[in-house]
C-alpha cells in the first residue's frame, strides 16, 4: 500500500521534533559562518558595527531638524487659530441658513401633501373595487366549472352505478 507523505502534517503532529530540528539547522549554520572567517573575530566585529543603529543617523543634525521644526509649528499655530476661528463663523451662518431651508421646504411639503391626499384615494379606493371585481369574476368562474365537474362527477357516478348492477344481474353484454 502506498502511503502519500506531507511534511506539513507531520510537523503538525510532531511540532517539539520540528523546532528541534531548526534550531540545530540554525545552530550549525552559525558556527559554519563563524568558522570560516578568515580573519578572525574582527570579521564579526565588523559585521556587529555595521548592524548597530547608533551609528546611523547624525545626532546633532536631527536637534537642528526638530528645533526648526517647532519653530515653524509655533508661527503656523498662530495663523492656524484666526484661519479656524474665521472658518467657524463661515460655517455657523452657512449651517443657519441650511437649518431655515430645510425648515420651508419641509414645509411646503406638508401643505402641498395636504392638499393632495384626497386625489389618491379617490384613484386607490377606484383600484380596490376594480380588483375586487376581478376577484369576484374569479371565483364566480371557478364556481361554474366546479359545478359542471360535479355533475359531470354524479353522472359518471350513475353510468357506474347501472354498470355494477348490470354486472349483478348477470348480463355482461345487455348494457
Amino acid at each position: 500500500m502506498v502511503q502519500q507523505f506531507n511534511a506539513v502534517d507531520e510537523v503538525r503532529k510532531h511540532p517539539g521534533i520540528a523546532v528541534g530540528v531548526v534550531a540545530v539547522l540554525a545552530g550549525i549554520g552559525l558556527a559554519t559562518i563563524l568558522l570560516n572567517q578568515r580573519t578572525g573575530p574582527t570579521r564579526y566585529e565588523r559585521i556587529r558595527e555595521r548592524m548597530s543603529p547608533r551609528g546611523w543617523f547624525d545626532a546633532e543634525a536631527l536637534r537642528q531638524r526638530f528645533d526648526d521644526i517647532a519653530r515653524g509649528v509655533r508661527h503656523g499655530a498662530d495663523d492656524l487659530g484666526h484661519r479656524a476661528a474665521d472658518l467657524g463663523g463661515y460655517a455657523g451662518d452657512r449651517a443657519g441658513r441650511f437649518g431655515d431651508e430645510a425648515r420651508a421646504r419641509a414645509e411646503e411639503w406638508l401643505r402641498r401633501s395636504r392638499k393632495k391626499t384626497r386625489k389618491p384615494m379617490r384613484r386607490y379606493a377606484k383600484q380596490a373595487r376594480r380588483y375586487a371585481e376581478d376577484a369576484g369574476d374569479f371565483a364566480r368562474d371557478h364556481a361554474k366549472e366546479g359545478g359542471a365537474l360535479l355533475a359531470v362527477a354524479a353522472i359518471a357516478a350513475a353510468v357506474g352505478a347501472a354498470a355494477l348492477e348490470n354486472r349483478r344481474r348477470g348480463g355482461m353484454g345487455k348494457l
